[in-house]
């Protein structure tokens, strides 16, 4: 049993240890997101031009009369002093092309007072400068910058969930790990937390490898729960809809959530809105006084994706709720303008309160500034994580590799594999022939135009029946399925080759890797190149100490030269 566990420990650790390397740095620093792209870009969060704020809904059209082709989806209703107004926009459809326009940003900065631009970015985007740093590290942190396709910008989103769904069942197979094995003959006297007790030490004057693995395992012991946390929340918040909810649904009564009625459009396709702001304000104002909320207008959203209004009601610079929990937030139909529900923090069943706990949880708001400091720290913690368990992994490979049963074993399965790959191309060029016999494309074309030929006489003739011209349609169209199988032929070819030269480049790094020369040869130069780089700095060094000695004594020697002078006259 143990033995099993152990592997699996090993593959579902390698398979999430890059991403968790990467979203646990990129976590450690998103923790302050704000603070820290408000310190990078003060040219776009600083207001350069005093005087009373413009109503929003003001800045709002003043901003799309600049610029036809955006529409505001997102804005704030108040700006905090010396700040800019931020807004998040999307394009709007080009009627000439029935697309949507191109735009390269799609956040904006107003000055309150005027309505001038501030600045513009496009969040998320691969960063060129300062600017993108913040918001591309938010969306590599969550989705890995996977790009859209098949009109859906949620393939990052599911790989991170499923990243989250294996951690979370690694951390009980490494928790498990942890614990002792059976008693033995020495030391069998011991308690089961005696022998336990070690595993939770870390032993300083240890070798090299016995101290990573001490790390690795006394890290995960010591911040187990957190770590347990951090990866279901990260399920709960990527894969909510898919499995958290339905699956909590089974056992606790669950709010339905609105987007759950509602099938999202494509991103190629928005829906428009039929309602302005200024409507869905008023609606969302006269429904919060029906519920006596004290708290005022915050922001409103529109999703083009549902067709949904969202207003939500929050204190200046309260955006994120009381310890993270979220605002009270109203939704409305963007067409009719009929009430679709709300939102209340810690309001609803246990399972809605449940659901509202995954984000405070996992970005450590829900303890304000301390958990917001332990959480970057974890943050750090899980890539250590992952890289103490990538050497743990790459150790243990390498003195496999010295063993002669490993050999033997390598080599049985490396010519397994290259019977394996043999036997592939054999029956990929088997079909590949098949496909050409049956799609030969000179026959096919002078075949069509022949039936086209004599389907055109049939055609002009007026004794002909309707027969002949349906047989010579339904030839037609078996021809025409014939020469798309051409166009998958030659797909077939462009990936059976792109798939060869991917195997080759594989095969030919493993093969110099494993190579016992490699890594001493890679020594070697490293070693060449630091004492080149030393003697060019020793050199650079005395030429720059030479000149300083020279402009010295030329001082020195102009000096006297200048006094002799004086004395002389």
């Amino acid at each position: 049993m143990r033995g099993l566990l152990v592997i699996i420990h090993r593959w579902a650790g390698l398979f999430i240890a890059v991403f968790l390397l990467v979203a646990g740095l990129t976590g450690a620093v998103i923790s302050w997101d704000h603070e820290l792209d408000e310190w990078l870009n003060p040219d776009l969060f600083v207001a350069k031009q005093a005087g009373t704020p413009l109503p929003a809904l003001e800045l709002v059209a003043r901003f799309e009369a600049t610029d036809p082709r955006a529409r505001v989806t997102w804005f704030p209703m108040s700006f905090e002093a010396g700040e800019t107004a931020q807004l998040f926009v999307e394009p709007r459809i080009d009627t000439a092309t029935g697309k949507l326009y191109e735009l390269d940003y799609n956040q904006v900065y107003l000055e309150p007072a005027t309505g001038a631009i501030a600045g513009k970015r496009f969040w998320g985007k691969i960063p060129l400068d300062r600017r993108d740093l913040l918001p591309f590290l938010y969306k590599l942190h969550y989705s890995m910058h996977v790009p859209d396709f098949f009109n859906s910008d949620r393939w990052g989103i599911w790989l991170m969930g499923i990243v989250g769904l294996v951690w979370t069942f690694d951390c009980f197979v490494g928790l498990w790990l942890t614990f002792p094995a059976v008693a033995r003959a020495q030391g069998g006297n011991k308690s089961w937390m005696q022998r336990w007790a070690p595993a939770w030490r870390i032993k300083s004057n240890a070798s090299r490898y016995r101290l990573n693995f001490d790390i690795h395992r006394a890290f995960g012991l010591w911040t187990w729960l957190l770590l347990l946390i951090l990866a279901f929340t990260s399920i709960s918040m990527n894969l909510g809809t898919e499995v958290v909810r339905p699956v909590l649904s089974k056992i606790s009564s669950l709010t339905p959530e609105i987007w759950d009625a509602r099938t999202p459009a494509p991103l190629d396709k928005p829906i428009a809105a039929a309602l302005p702001f200024a409507a869905v304000i008023g609606l969302a104002s006269k429904e919060a006084n029906k519920r006596s909320w004290k708290e005022p207008l915050g922001s409103v959203f529109y999703s083009q994706e549902f067709g949904v209004y969202s207003v939500s009601f929050f204190e200046l610079g309260a955006e994120h709720g009381e310890g993270g929990m979220g605002t009270k937030t109203l939704y409305f139909d963007g067409n009719t303008g009929a009430g679709l529900g709300e939102t209340v923090p810690w309001a609803g069943t246990a399972a809605d309160i449940f659901m509202q706990l995954q984000f405070p949880l996992h970005s450590g708001r829900i303890a304000g500034v301390p958990g917001r400091i332990a959480l970057s720290i974890m943050g750090i913690v899980v890539a250590a994580l992952s890289l103490t368990g990538i050497v743990i992994w790459l150790k243990k490979r390498l003195a496999r590799a010295k063993s002669p049963e490993h050999f033997q074993l390598a080599r049985r399965r490396s010519a397994l594999a290259t019977a394996s790959f043999a036997f592939a191309v054999f029956a990929s060029g088997r079909v590949l022939q098949f496909l050409d016999r049956l799609t030969d494309e000179a026959r096919l074309r002078s075949r069509f135009e022949q039936i086209s030929r004599d389907a055109l006489n049939a055609g002009g003739s007026t004794s002909s029946s309707l027969w002949p011209m349906t047989a010579y349609s339904a030839r037609a169209a078996m021809l025409l399925i014939s020469i798309a199988l051409v166009g998958i032929r030659r797909l077939l070819n462009t990936i059976g080759l792109l798939l060869v030269a991917v195997c080759r480049s594989l095969v030919s790094f493993i093969e110099l890797i494993r190579y016992p020369g490699f890594w001493a040869a890679g020594k070697a130069d490293a070693r060449m190149y630091w004492r080149r780089l030393m003697r060019l700095w020793n050199r650079s060094f005395d030429f720059g100490a030479s000149i300083a000695r020279g402009a010295a004594s030329s001082f020195r020697a102009g000096k006297q030269e200048v006094g002799a002078r004086r004395s002389k006259g």
